[in-house]
């Protein structure tokens, strides 16, 4: 180790002692001043453009996915969209108007299928108040006769608010006959209005669609809903039916036993996994009342199907007199739905009922008699819940509160004229196998 030291110290000594000649620079110059110079110009030139058209060949491909393509739309879309999106589908638009504030919306594109049309539109805001113009803006669809389209979707602002992206599904297709749309942008406060007009090519359609017959009406006791179809496209699944024909909804109407649903929960699942909901819609018409789900698309090779009905409620007619003592509680049952009376008392020239029922129960229209006048209520006063646990082992939520209606009496009569609840349910109403 000595040695090694040693034999390094003094080949260090040797190399700081090398003198470098005094006329080194001057010989260098002469030499590099004596090569001859190379026109490498022109060949230089070509080799760029040669460079040139090799890149533009081999990403060739590449642009044009990509120019097919919506961009920016990540964070908004689903993985099912994300997918057709990146597989090129839809027809793009890209159609925009600036307003006199420098604000402009595009539209960027769609997706179209038998069961719905999404729509991608960009709010631009340079002046960073993206989240405000948006508010301030409203958007609709039209169609031929000026027939609007309604929808939903959700909205995304980048982190500097000048940009905000939707996108936006509609509840029904275009017609067979419907060529061109209307997209319309309105600015409330500017009272400034612009119309996108575009038309559509069916042939850049995201795919066919698969439409199941299903024609089976399920009995609930009081109420039933038809199950009608299920359509499988590659953007969506809707499950279509109905609650209520004309003739019932007639009867329903002269017995004065009308029933406006408002909740309807049906599971789809696809070899025992659940399908992501995306939304769901009723409407009402001469023909009855209808309603539509709308599902994720359906993964591929499935075996099996189901429809599982998770709850079903709504506001229902009711003609029910109630008669009443102060201080004194009270069970009766209404359409099934069981309420108690705890208290009935007066203070400062008002009456107090308290009561409780499922957590889910509201007497949605209730007046109170007081020696035959009938007196509207003025508040609920919000109470407490309690956790009960049943003999089959289930929770259930029991809600107190009370009513104030002005006024006081000796002959005190509840009327209850609707009341609102929804049934929970675990049910398998349909199974479709290969």
């Amino acid at each position: 180790m000595a040695n090694s030291e040693e034999l390094l110290d003094r080949e260090k000594k040797r190399m700081d002692n090398l003198a470098v000649p005094s006329d080194l620079e001057e010989r260098l110059r002469s030499t590099l001043e004596n090569i001859p110079k190379k026109k490498s110009k022109f060949k230089l030139k070509v080799a760029s453009i040669i460079l040139v058209f090799l890149l533009l060949s081999y990403n060739m491909d590449t642009l044009a996915y990509y120019s097919k393509q919506l961009i920016g739309f990540e964070n908004v879309m689903t993985g099912t969209l994300q997918e057709l999106n990146e597989m090129g589908k839809g027809q793009l638009i890209n159609q925009s108007h600036t307003f006199k504030n420098g604000v402009k919306i595009t539209l960027d594109g769609i997706m179209l299928d038998d069961n719905n049309m999404v729509v991608f539109y960009t709010i631009h805001s340079p002046k960073g108040n993206v989240m405000d113009v948006n508010s301030d803006l409203r958007v609709s669809l039209t169609g031929a006769g000026d027939r609007t389209f309604t929808f939903g979707g959700q909205g995304q602002a980048n982190e500097d608010l000048t940009e905000m992206k939707w996108v936006v599904s509609t509840h029904q297709t275009p017609r067979f006959y419907e060529r061109t749309l209307n997209f319309k942008a309105e600015m409330e406060q500017a009272r400034e209005s612009a119309t996108i007009k575009f038309k559509l090519n069916r042939n850049q359609a995201v795919g066919k669609s698969l439409k199941i017959p299903i024609n089976k009406e399920i009995d609930l006791g009081r109420r039933s809903i038809k199950l009608q179809s299920l359509t499988a496209s590659p953007i969506t699944t809707v499950l279509k039916g109905q609650i209520q024909d004309t003739v019932e909804l007639g009867l329903d109407y002269v017995n004065k036993n009308r029933f406006r649903p408002e909740k309807l929960e049906i599971s789809l699942i696809a070899d025992g996994k659940e399908i992501d909901w995306q939304g769901s819609g009723m409407s009402t018409d001469m023909k009855g009342i209808h309603f539509d789900i709308t599902y994720d698309r359906l993964p591929k090779d499935i075996k099996e199907l189901q429809l599982k009905l998770t709850s079903f409620g709504g506001d229902h007619d009711t003609d029910e007199l109630i008669k009443l003592e102060k201080g004194k509680t009270n069970n009766f049952k209404i359409l099934d739905q069981q309420i108690r009376i705890e208290n009935v008392y007066e203070f400062d020239g008002n009456t107090y009922i308290t009561f409780t029922t499922e957590e889910n129960v509201i007497l949605s229209k209730v007046y109170l008699n007081i020696d035959g006048e009938r007196k509207n209520l003025q508040e609920t006063i919000p109470g407490e819940a309690e956790k009960i646990i049943d003999d089959q082992g289930n929770a259930i939520i029991y809600y107190t509160r009370t009513m104030r209606f002005e006024g006081t009496g000796e002959e005190l009569e509840l009327d209850i004229q609707r009341i609102r609840y929804a049934t929970d349910y675990d049910m398998i109403i349909w199974t479709h196998s290969r």
